[in-house]
């Protein structure tokens, strides 16, 4: 009796094995598409009907062998009635081919068609499409594997019963999975079912190679394959991958440090890789600019670059002025230095120019630039006014100083000219021009500026008149030269000889040019006359008139 159970058992496989529905796939047509990609979905639709335990795969080896052995031959694509054939020649129950036609770039089609042996037509036909890589192709011909199942199984197909003609149903075995994540709470779905919430055990789910998707706010979706054993309940856990983006923090000027809620991740420029998805709390700090904090939210999967532009602490600045009590202006700000002489100014980063002023005394005026969180002090000493200069506080003073003697400047509005060299020359505030000259000597125009209670000082020199130069301009026109080496006179005799002769060329130009275009109108009368009296008349005029042009251009001559 010992000997007869591995017997039993062994019997018991085999009528298990027959009892299975035999089903095999054809290769996958698929124009433009890669051989590789067809090959490797072939490989996943095989696979998964496999995996299933409700199917007696003839592979594609086999089949080969089996069509040699019956010297089947085929050529082209295979239709209906092809799969047909090919399945009684091997002794199928179900064949499955079909094609993958890519729509585009990153989009393929997969259409499948079940052929039902017995029945001699396809049963069943299944679609999907695959919008992305090739492991989501691959993932979606899984899904269209599974689909094919359950087709065969709901659509009444069943398997042979042992010891009896027909079919019979296939039997369903299930199991069940328990189901661990870190975090907790993650979503479950499990064929696109939904299941709640882990960590849980999902009970009476069909045996098989199943899908399952975990999702939880903040973590990557995790995709999974699971295998649910019959009668058995089998464990998974998941640690969850965190979303994650990338931050690029970018300061002007560089070098700043950068918190991240509070903990110092380096200076700038700065890259931060791999951050959990979520809202920051950044500051930026940089010794002698003011402290920045901002809100920056973390993207999945994207570079964000955040640049900041550091605004710089004020500087101080002591004025220690000598009167005391002087005005200080710095641009539209005014303020005074009191009894002590002493003023502090807190200024902005930034180039200034700074007016100083006292009754009795020059105004004076002096550049300054206050860098970041600069401090300094400058002294500021006021000359006093000399002895009977007005103190109006809209004039301002001229000093003119030359080492030649015997100038003379003529002020823009001022009626009389001065003499030159000159001290503390009283001028209203503003812009004026001063023509400097001397006989002999070339003209020369210095422009200035008038500030108030402020001495504007010029240096003078003036250039000889030179001969060439003279020459030169009377070459250009009659008297010019003259006038140029002062000489009035001489050069009033050479203009109005020259304007003489040039209007008197002028009158015989006009006359000469009425007297040619006459001519002109008698010779064209000639070219055109017909009869003998017009042409000797019209010839007669145009040649007295000739002799008159001539006479005109010789009287010009």
């Amino acid at each position: 009796m010992k000997k007869l159970i591995p017997l039993l058992i062994m019997l018991t496989y085999l009528n298990g094995q027959d009892s299975k529905l035999k089903i095999t796939i054809l290769d996958l047509d698929g124009p433009g598409v890669n051989s590789s990609i067809l090959k490797a979905c072939f490989g996943r639709l095989e696979s998964t009907l496999i995996n299933s335990g409700r199917f007696q795969v003839i592979e594609k080896n086999k089949r080969e062998e089996l069509l040699k052995e019956a010297e089947w031959q085929n050529s082209g694509a295979c239709d209906t009635d092809c799969a047909v054939e090919i399945g009684s020649q091997i002794g199928a129950d179900y064949i499955v081919f079909g094609s993958i036609t890519q729509l585009g770039r990153s989009f393929h089609q997969i259409d499948l068609k079940i052929v039902d042996i017995e029945e001699g037509e396809a049963v069943e036909a299944v679609t999907e499409d695959a919008k992305g890589d090739v492991e989501v192709l691959l993932n979606v011909m899984e899904e269209a594997s599974r689909e094919i199942v359950r087709r065969i199984a709901l659509g009444g197909i069943v398997t042979p019963f042992v010891g009896g003609p027909g079919k019979a149903t296939i039997e369903k075995t299930y199991g069940n999975i328990d189901i661990v994540t870190d975090p907790p709470g993650a979503n479950i779905l499990i064929d696109a079912v939904d299941y709640g919430v882990t960590p849980k055990l999902v009970e009476n789910l069909e045996t098989g190679q199943r899908s399952l998707t975990l999702s939880y706010p903040g973590y990557k979706i995790a995709s999974e394959r699971i295998i649910i054993e019959d009668g058995k309940t089998n464990s998974f856990s998941k640690l969850m991958d965190p979303m994650t983006g990338n931050l690029t923090i970018i300061s002007e000027p560089i070098g700043a440090k950068v918190f991240l809620n509070d903990i110092n991740q380096g200076a700038t420029p700065l890259d931060l890789q791999n951050l959990i998805v979520k809202d920051y709390n950044i500051t930026l700090e940089l010794e002698n600019y003011e402290t920045v904090t901002n809100r920056i939210s973390v993207q999945f999967e994207e570079t964000i670059t955040k640049k900041f532009d550091l605004e710089p602490k004020p500087g101080l600045i002591s004025i220690i002025t000598f009167p005391p009590n002087t005005d200080i202006k710095v641009g539209k700000q005014s303020y005074n230095s009191g009894d002590r002489g002493l003023k502090s100014l807190e200024l902005n980063v930034g180039k200034y120019n700074i007016d100083f002023s006292a009754y009795g005394y020059e105004t004076k005026s002096k550049s300054i630039t206050i860098t970041p969180n600069s401090k300094e002090s400058i002294n500021i000493n006021l000359k006093k006014l000399p002895d009977g200069v007005s103190s109006n506080p809209d004039m301002g003073f001229l000093t003119v100083q030359s080492f030649q003697n015997g100038l003379n400047a003529k002020i823009s509005r001022i009626k009389n000219p001065i003499s030159l060299p000159t001290k503390y020359f009283e001028l209203k505030y503003g812009n004026y021009n001063a023509k400097v000259y001397k006989e002999g000597y070339e003209s020369k125009k210095y422009p200035f500026n008038i500030v108030k209670q402020k001495t504007t000082e010029l240096d003078v020199e003036l250039k000889r008149k030179s001969k060439a130069k003279a020459i030169k301009k009377a070459l250009t026109f009659p008297g010019y030269g003259q006038i140029y080496s002062g000489h009035k006179a001489r050069s009033l005799v050479y203009s109005l000889s020259a304007l003489s002769m040039a209007a008197l060329l002028n009158n015989g130009m006009i006359n000469y040019s009425e007297e040619k275009d006459l001519m002109d109108k008698y010779y064209s009368d000639y070219k055109t006359a017909t009869t003998a009296d017009g042409i000797n008349q019209t010839w007669n005029l145009y040649s007295s008139q000739a002799d008159k042009v001539n006479d005109v251009k010789s009287q010009m001559i």
